[in-house]
């Protein structure tokens, strides 16, 4: 009926349109409004049909609506259930307590002294200077077992959880990002993989020098033309004839730990036989790589404005052979490696800058040399060009300000004239 009418009015529309032009005068206007009266009658017909439909519908939906059954609480998760409409607060309400008793007690016991060695013992502005962390500084770190918070205390390590880990970073942030980043690149990243991906032969070959310090690690994804986008990284490696070791080839930049680690986790293309097409595909795997390997060498240490004391350099990998059994979960299954690791690394920075933001907050605010004038005055950084604004800026510590642009200005005004 709905349809009927609506394409008879249709009709009797285009015919008033069309009325010859032979009828003249009075029939041709008799013509127009017989049309139009008709189109009227049928368009109404229509709208009433339209509007009669939705109200059967929302009747039937009532009805429906009524006799559904409740959602059944498939998940505990919070948010989850808020998109269903329910609200589940077993994982929120108390506020939940993710350490037991003997984890809180333990991490009381390590803050005290962690803090106590940061504002003692490491001096921020003097491994800016070197542009290496101090010898007494990192000797101090081993004592203490900051390599290896988080490897099980069976391989040498501390063990403790995300939530004692973070906790402990966010004091090292709070007091030298540089420390920070180099603790951080050796074990958030640098030997991540072999903590979630080794085998038991490769964390016990590993792990435990890795944790006392002895050797240090590096995490090598990124290159000239790849960032965290694994899946265009150049570097190869062939697996030899005999099956049982593979020869890497090519260069990572960027690399925190590059000059000074002995580890590497190194990701390359390697090609491999699809076995559904047939044909041949470059396909990532992760390698724990040593420098005792042969073939492995580093570039020297890139200047930096800031955090001049972590060593980041360029690696480079030439006719690096590594064995078979030094492959991180399975040939081909880089990819996965790559992104677990960087997932789970993640939370290391946030908590270190947590701390970081934590200790500048309530320091004084500093004003500039005086003798500036609000946008009076050029300086050159590198090659670029910037105006110095005569504002307040709030800065960690008076020892941390080499490692900051308005810092360096103070500290070092030969620098930018």
């Amino acid at each position: 009926m709905l349809l009927r009418g609506v394409s008879q009015s249709t009709a009797l529309c285009g015919a008033a349109l069309r009325l010859s032009p032979a009828i003249s005068g009075g029939q041709h206007q008799l013509g127009a409004i017989v049309a139009v009266h008709n189109a009227r009658f049928y368009a109404s017909q229509a709208a009433e049909a339209v509007l009669e439909k939705p109200a059967v519908a929302s009747d039937a939906a009532a009805k429906v609506a009524s006799e559904k059954k409740p959602l059944s609480l498939e998940s505990q998760s919070f948010a989850v259930n808020m998109f269903k409409g329910q609200i589940s607060t077993a994982q929120v309400f108390p506020f939940p307590s993710v350490m037991n008793e003997e984890q809180t007690e333990f991490l009381g016991e390590l803050v005290g002294p962690v803090t106590k060695f940061f504002e003692e013992v490491n001096d921020p502005a003097k491994n800016d200077v070197l542009e290496k962390v101090e010898d007494s500084t990192m000797e101090g770190l081993k004592e203490m077992g900051a390599f290896g918070l988080q490897v099980p205390a069976d391989l040498g390590g501390l063990g403790l959880s995300n939530t004692q880990y973070a906790r402990l970073v966010e004091i090292v942030g709070m007091h030298d990002l540089a420390v920070g980043i180099t603790l951080g690149a050796h074990q958030s990243i640098g030997f991540k993989g072999i903590l979630l991906f080794g085998n038991k032969e490769q964390k016990e070959k590993y792990l435990p020098k890795l944790a006392s310090g002895e050797t240090l690690a590096a995490f090598c994804l990124t290159e000239p033309a790849s960032g965290s986008d694994a899946a265009s990284i150049k570097t190869t490696a062939v697996r030899s004839p005999c099956g049982q070791y593979f020869t890497l080839n090519g260069g990572k930049i960027w690399i925190s730990n590059g000059g000074l680690a002995e580890i590497f986790t190194v990701f390359a293309k390697t090609p491999m036989k699809d076995e559904k097409t047939g044909e041949m595909k470059d396909k990532i795997t992760a390698f724990i790589v040593e420098r005792s390997f042969g073939g492995v060498t580093h570039g020297p240490p890139e200047k930096k404005m800031g955090i001049k004391a972590s060593n980041t350099a360029e690696v480079y990998l030439d006719n690096v052979r590594v064995p078979l059994d030094c492959v991180l979960g399975e040939v081909g299954g880089g990819f996965k490696v790559a992104m677990n690791i960087l997932n789970n690394g993640r939370f290391g920075m946030a908590a270190a800058l947590s701390g970081t933001m934590k200790g500048s907050s309530p320091r004084p605010r500093i004003m500039p040399p005086t003798g500036l004038s609000s946008g009076t005055r050029s300086t050159t950084l590198g090659r670029s060009r910037r105006r110095w604004h005569a504002w307040p800026c709030s800065t960690m510590s008076l020892s941390l300000w080499p490692t900051w642009s308005v810092g360096t200005w103070i500290a070092e005004p030969q620098n930018f004239r």
